[in-house]
């Protein structure tokens, strides 16, 4: 099971993450992410993203939501494959 560890950098899921705290995450093999995940992956065209999970298409294409107002629109983000998800957030650290 992987485990990554990432510092949040931008304001798009604050309040709940704020720039400073790091996150961990995890990733099984074949993961089944759920509606409401928070995530961490890899976006081809922003790079490495925090995002909710919006919704689910059943050929596995995610779509993903900032929670700030400010945060990019899902619709400008686009949908992506579930294999660029690095993880699962299982675990906020706020120094």
């Amino acid at each position: 099971m992987p485990i990554g560890l990432y510092r949040v950098n931008g304001l798009s899921m604050s309040p709940g993450l704020a720039p400073g705290d790091y996150v961990v995450t995890l990733k099984r093999w074949k993961s089944r992410y759920r509606v409401g995940d928070i995530v961490v992956a890899r976006h081809p065209h922003f790079g490495r993203i925090i995002k909710r999970i919006r919704e689910i298409q059943p050929d596995g294409m995610l779509w993903l939501e900032g929670t700030h107002p400010d945060s990019t629109s899902s619709e400008k983000m686009g949908a992506i494959f579930n294999t660029y998800v690095d993880g699962r957030i299982i675990f906020k650290i706020t120094l």
